[in-house]
């Protein structure tokens, strides 16, 4: 007689959450493991105290959320959950924390990263997914493209994993505001899991899912305004750029690299007082909190021009980058009075959030040695 072999992963977001075949052999993959190590909001622990949870269980939880939206939608979703427990594995140190810097020196993202390790391609050649994939019968390049959302054959199924309501982001949102010790995490997702639907490839929410949907919309804003982009967190996270940038020893090989390897290289390099620093918690401090507008950024930076480029911190929050419907995910459809409207149409509070995005501030933070003299030059 053959005995399933599985094992209980005791997840404190969801629960027990059961594992087996194919998911045990990739858990128990070197380079899953390895997100055991890579913190799921960089430095943000700095702020908030518990936020020491990792990718690793992140990714757990998102497989963990296509299973119940699978069930929900009663669709197949063994291919769903691989994409969903595989989202993730390229994530570089810190992970979003330094990603802007890695991709400034090597011009590469961490999806470029995961589709890699999935399909075992170079620098990833020693990945032991693609045969684990192969093994049972998956083709490593098609969950590739599903896990980072890029599928052309499976677009439902890329959409959920990445797209206006998706698996990652409900899990992200829940997970991380319970471990910051914030309130706003509250999700109901199974009832927006019982209340949607599928059309042409796209979920589309039913009348009785608007405010739900609504809520989900909220927390997500709410959790960038008050811990993703904490200026806290943004400054501790923009030193360590400075740090690697200054680092003489930077390499691609790096994005291999765990949080704790990354930071053991620089503390035997040349940046390692900023690290110190940062481990301290002695940050820079914000010399001038804001407004932004371009001209007045304009006019500051030229002010400051005389000092190191490393000596100071610039930062618009939230960044310029985070604008338009695919950053607020205010696009998905749901059905009002008969009809199918873009939620934003008809939800005032989508709208307002809308133009709440739209509301920067401008924040110049120094180091504590020449604290006064950038002061006296904004």
């Amino acid at each position: 007689m053959m005995i399933n072999m599985y094992k209980i992963i005791q997840d404190t977001i969801n629960g027990p959450i059961k594992i087996d075949g194919i998911y045990n052999d990739i858990i128990d993959s070197p380079y899953f493991q390895r997100l055991r190590y890579i913190k799921q909001l960089g430095m943000c622990y700095l702020v908030f105290p518990g936020a020491n949870h990792t990718r690793f269980e992140h990714s757990i939880g998102t497989m963990f959320m296509a299973m119940e939206i699978s069930n929900s939608l009663k669709i197949d979703g063994e291919k769903l959950r691989l994409a969903a427990l595989l989202h993730d594995i390229g994530h570089p140190p810190l992970s979003h924390g330094i990603e802007d810097v890695f991709y400034d020196l090597y011009k590469i993202k961490h999806e470029d990263l995961t589709l890699k390790i999935i399909k075992g391609e170079k620098p990833y050649d020693d990945s032991s997914i693609p045969d684990i994939l192969k093994k049972y019968g998956y083709n490593p390049e098609e969950i590739g493209k599903m896990a980072i959302g890029k599928s052309k054959k499976n677009i439902l199924l890329s959409n959920i994993i990445s797209g206006p309501i998706d698996v990652d982001e409900i899990d992200y949102l829940r997970r991380d505001a319970f471990f910051c010790g914030v309130t706003m995490g509250n999700i109901d997702y199974k009832r927006i899991f019982n209340t949607i639907k599928i059309e042409e490839n796209k979920i589309v929410g039913e009348e009785k899912s608007i405010v739900n949907i609504e809520s989900a919309i909220i927390t997500r804003i709410l959790m960038f305004n008050s811990v993703y982009f904490h200026k806290t967190c943004r400054i501790a996270q923009k030193m360590f750029g400075y740090a690697y940038y200054n680092n003489d020893d930077a390499d691609i090989n790096d994005l291999k690299l765990n949080d704790f390897e990354l930071i053991n290289k620089l503390l035997n390099g040349k940046s390692k007082d900023l690290i110190k620093n940062i481990l301290k918690r002695n940050l820079y401090k914000i010399v001038y909190n804001n407004y932004y507008s371009s001209e007045n950024y304009i006019e500051i930076k030229n002010k400051l021009s005389k000092f190191n480029k490393y000596d100071y911190i610039s930062d618009i929050i939230p960044p310029l980058y985070f604008s338009g419907r695919d950053r607020v995910k205010n696009d998905i459809g749901v059905y009002y009075n008969g009809k199918k409207y873009r939620i934003d149409k008809i939800s005032h509070i989508v709208k307002s959030l809308q133009r709440d995005v739209e509301k920067r501030k401008l924040i110049i933070s120094a180091e504590n040695n020449i604290y006064n003299d950038v002061k006296n030059s904004i």
